[in-house]
Formats: C-alpha cells, sequence, structure tokens
C-alpha cells in the first residue's frame, strides 16, 4: 500500500460551462390573452449535449385551468417520452393563476432549429396547441483549464440528465440511490451495470431495488428477461426499501444490497441478493438486522477483498451521524460479520452530517464520496465530498462540493452518487453518477452523469 499522497486537483466549478445561447424572440402587438410557451435558454452541459430550458407561462383564468400533457422537440425524429422531461412542466401539471411553469429537455448537440409544442387541455375537454422555436448554436463542451487548478480539490460541473428504466408506470424517470459497476469487455452483454431505487414524488412504496444496464453508461436498459424490482415493500407507514449497493463478487457473481425499514418492529435490515447473469437473482439473503434503539445503518456500501466482504454504513442512531466499518467473511451471511468500528472522515462543512456514502478502490487507495445533510435533517442541502484514504477507516474529505448543488430546473439539494476510474478529455478523473432532488409539492428526483476532473488516479483508462 503507497504512503505517498496523491496530488488532487480541482477548479471551481460554476455549473454553467459555457455562456447561454441566444435563441430566435417571437414579436407580438399585443399581449397574449392566454398561456405562452416561451424558449428561455440553452446550454451546452458537462455530457456534451444541449439543455434546453422554456416555460409555460400565464395568466389564467382560475375558472378555466390548463393541464400540461406533453411537449416535443421538433428536432428530435420523435416526441420526447415523459421522463426525459425535467422541472414543472411536466404532463399533469396544472398552470397556476398569473404563474409559470418551467422544464428543460436534453436535444442533440448538432444544434440548429429547435421547436417545442406543448399540449393543453382544459377541464371542459379543449385542447390548443403552443408553440415555441429558436435556432441553437452546435454544442462544444468546455474541456478543463489547468490554469484555474487549485490544489485540494475534485471537481466537476453538473451532469447531465438520464432517462433510467423503472418498474413504475411510466417506466422511465424519476430514481434515485444510484450504484454503477463497470466491468471492462462486458458482464452478459453489458458494460456498465446499475442499481438503483425508483422514487416518484418521494413515495416510498416504489422505493425498491431495481437492475438496469448499457453499453455506454449514457443509454439505460433493462437486461431482457428481468423482471424489476428485485424486492418490493409496500412503502410507509409499512416496511419499504432504499439504498442500493451494487458491487462483484467472488465467481463472477454480481451482488445487489439494499436496506429494508420496518417501522412495526422498529429495525432495521440489509438485504443482499446475488447473479451470475444479471437477469435471475437469488432469493433475498440477510447481511444485517438490528433494532433501530441500538444502530441505524443508513446507505450500505460494500467490497469484497481478500475472500471477504467488508461494508460501510452511515449510522444515524443519534445525531451527529457517525461512518462505521465492518468486516465480515466469504460470505455476506449476517452472523459472519465483526462488530463496527468508528470511520474517520475529516472535517465536515458548517452545520452538515453524513447522510449517504458510496466506496470504490483506486489502486490501493480507498476512495468514495460522502454525501452530507444540514445537522438532523434528512438530506437537505446536500453536497458531495470527495473522499480518499490509504486504510479503509481513516479518510480525508475535499471540503466542498464535489460538483455544484443547484442546477436550473432540475435539482438544488445533490444524493447518493457512485463513480469509476475514467478518462475524459485524455485527462484522468472519475466519472459519476449522482441521484438529486428538486424540492417541489411532490419532489422530483432524477439521476445524473458527470465526469470529475483534477485528480491524479490509478489505473485510467
Amino acid at each position: 500500500m503507497s504512503t505517498t499522497p496523491r496530488r488532487r486537483l480541482a477548479v471551481v466549478a460554476s455549473g454553467v460551462l459555457t455562456a447561454l445561447i441566444a435563441g430566435i424572440p417571437s414579436f407580438a402587438e399585443e399581449a397574449p390573452a392566454g398561456p405562452v410557451l416561451e424558449f428561455a435558454a440553452a446550454t451546452c452541459s458537462a455530457a456534451g449535449e444541449l439543455e434546453v430550458e422554456f416555460t409555460l407561462t400565464g395568466p389564467v383564468d382560475a375558472a378555466s385551468t390548463v393541464t400540461a400533457v406533453g411537449v416535443q422537440v421538433a428536432s428530435q425524429p420523435e416526441p420526447l417520452p415523459a421522463a426525459a422531461l425535467a422541472g414543472t412542466l411536466r404532463p399533469g401539471a396544472e398552470l397556476p393563476d398569473a404563474g409559470a411553469l418551467s422544464g428543460a429537455a436534453i436535444v442533440p448537440p448538432r444544434g440548429g432549429p429547435v421547436v417545442f409544442t406543448a399540449e393543453l387541455a382544459s377541464p371542459a375537454g379543449e385542447s390548443t396547441e403552443l408553440r415555441t422555436e429558436t435556432v441553437l448554436e452546435p454544442c462544444e463542451p468546455v474541456v478543463p483549464n489547468e490554469e484555474l487548478e487549485v490544489p485540494g480539490r475534485v471537481w466537476g460541473p453538473y451532469g447531465g440528465k438520464r432517462t433510467i428504466p423503472t418498474h413504475v408506470s411510466p417506466t422511465g424517470g424519476q430514481t434515485t440511490h444510484p450504484s454503477v459497476v463497470r466491468i471492462p469487455g462486458g458482464w452478459n452483454g453489458f458494460e456498465y451495470w446499475m442499481a438503483h431505487t425508483p422514487y416518484p414524488g418521494s413515495n416510498s412504496g416504489y422505493e425498491d431495488p431495481n437492475i438496469v444496464a448499457s453499453h455506454d453508461g449514457v443509454t439505460w436498459v433493462v437486461p431482457p428477461g428481468l423482471t424489476n424490482p428485485i424486492d418490493d415493500q409496500p412503502g410507509l407507514p409499512g416496511p419499504y426499501n432504499s439504498d442500493t449497493d451494487l458491487t462483484m463478487g467472488p465467481g463472477n457473481t454480481m451482488y445487489v444490497f439494499w436496506r429494508v425499514v420496518i417501522p412495526d418492529a422498529t429495525q432495521e435490515r440489509i438485504k443482499y441478493a446475488s447473479s451470475t447473469d444479471g437477469v435471475h437473482w437469488s432469493a433475498p439473503g440477510e447481511a444485517f438486522r438490528n433494532s433501530m434503539s441500538v444502530r441505524r445503518p443508513l446507505s450500505p456500501a460494500f467490497l469484497y477483498e481478500d475472500g471477504r466482504w467488508t461494508m460501510w454504513t452511515v449510522n444515524i442512531t443519534r445525531s451527529p451521524n457517525r461512518i462505521e466499518y465492518a468486516v465480515g467473511g466469504a460470505t455476506p451471511t449476517r452472523a459472519l460479520w465483526g462488530p463496527p468500528v468508528a470511520v474517520e472522515v475529516g472535517t465536515m462543512q458548517k452545520d452538515k452530517e453524513p447522510w449517504h456514502l458510496s466506496m470504490t478502490k483506486d489502486g490501493d487507495e480507498y476512495i468514495g464520496l460522502l454525501n452530507d445533510t444540514v445537522i438532523g435533517s434528512t438530506g437537505r442541502d446536500g453536497d458531495l465530498l470527495f473522499l480518499a484514504g490509504e486504510t479503509p477507516t481513516a479518510f480525508l474529505n475535499s471540503a466542498k462540493s464535489t460538483v455544484p448543488r443547484t442546477k436550473p430546473f432540475q435539482h438544488d439539494h445533490l444524493y447518493r452518487a457512485t463513480m469509476l476510474v475514467g478518462t475524459e478529455y485524455g485527462k484522468p478523473g472519475y466519472r459519476m453518477w449522482y441521484s438529486a432532488r428538486m424540492a417541489l409539492n411532490p419532489d422530483v428526483w432524477n439521476v445524473q452523469d458527470t465526469f470529475l476532473h483534477g485528480a491524479d488516479v490509478h489505473g485510467a483508462p
């Protein structure tokens, strides 16, 4: 194990990679009497795509409230699915009296004419089509500027929104707790595999472990033959699932772990299932069980090392929350786990405590992403801190969030994230998928894909 500190660099990320791209304004001789769909701005995202923002404004007579039921980008061969839209302008969203709905959509990076249409339906059954258009310049993502690098941080811009298939209807969209594994050369037909928990509107009845796969980490599908979820709980006030973690174990076998909360029994459990093909999963086993009054292990993260399982969790029994580490046996069976020990993660941000966690290895070094929260809250104002340590129980953190907390129309709280060693623009770093929340009523959840720069890493391709 190396004892030489590794140089980690950072850039202060603004969250916007390019200036807003001007659209073609539309002019009218007099103010419209009804709702208007308008182009707002376009941003070249970290993923090299155009994220186009638009608004639907009133005024609307309270007696004739309309409902937005769809938005189409004409440059796409097919209408955008509902899950591809972010913000408050979504199918079924009511336009408030004299208010506005705001939305965003990903369009191809080549630029050119883009036409948005929105179909509005009134309670009386009447429909109206609104239309706005603009011309976009091609997307040219910014390459990191070494002159702006500052020692001490790993950084990245906010990501590009990804559509993740779920077992909830519609089948793509709001989800959280991503955990990604990459198998170079592929595993059972796919190079990337993800576990996640759908969470539309923060409804715990859907927060069950799902498995999806991808060839590139961008376009995700349910592997043919698999039926999600892996485990199903009814949700509050009954038992509910959360906090998936995906990893490879011995024998070329994939394992998915998740947390189960049983309020009536005041119990928390960590379950797991295994698969040799990503489609057929074993019956759930149990890696952990305890009383909520003794230990509450949030966001478990697992690694299989040297013939045994290891586990990190965030214990939320009392505030401030603390991270713990335990060593198990050759299988994750709960009888084989030793007692948890405290993990040092460095100084937390002011008035913050640990909330969610992921872990992986970079050569001999342990690295992770720590999602924090305002002390005493459940994920409020969450940021994502980079962790690095030469042992599994002592880490330093990045002191500031690796990505901006706020992305217009898409998130204002960061949540659980996962990362892999990689290269972008010829520079090593970490590819990162993070979940995030837009605090609305109800909340909107999504998964974003970005790249963390400013790091010297091992084994970058």
